[in-house]
C-alpha cells in the first residue's frame, strides 16, 4: 500500500523530473520510484562487484600457491630422476 510523503527537492532535480521521458514515465511518482529502485540496484551491484573482487584476489593467491608447490614438486622430481640415472634401475625392476 502506498503512502503519501512530501519532499522538498532542489531545482536541478525538479528540472530533471519535469524533463523526463513522459511516455516511459507518465507520472512524476513513477519516475521517482524507478530512480530510487535503480539506486538500490546500483548499490547492490557495487557490493557484489566488491565481493567478486575479493574472491578473485583469493583465487589468485591460491593459484600462485599451487604454482609454487608444483614448482617445488617438479624440482624434486628432476632430482629423483637424476638419482635414478646415477644408481641405475631400482632393485625391484632388476628381476
Amino acid at each position: 500500500m502506498a503512502r503519501q510523503k512530501h519532499f522538498r527537492l532542489p531545482d536541478d532535480v525538479l528540472e530533471r523530473i519535469n524533463h523526463r521521458d513522459k511516455e516511459l514515465y507518465p507520472t512524476e511518482n513513477v519516475y521517482i520510484t524507478e530512480a530510487v529502485r535503480n539506486f538500490f540496484k546500483k548499490e547492490e551491484t557495487e557490493n557484489m562487484m566488491d565481493e567478486l573482487g575479493d574472491i578473485q584476489d583469493k583465487l589468485d593467491r591460491i593459484e600462485k600457491k599451487l604454482e609454487e608447490d608444483a614448482g617445488k614438486k617438479y624440482s624434486s622430481f628432476s632430482s629423483d630422476a637424476e638419482k635414478k640415472e646415477l644408481y641405475g634401475k631400482p632393485d625391484f625392476l632388476k628381476y
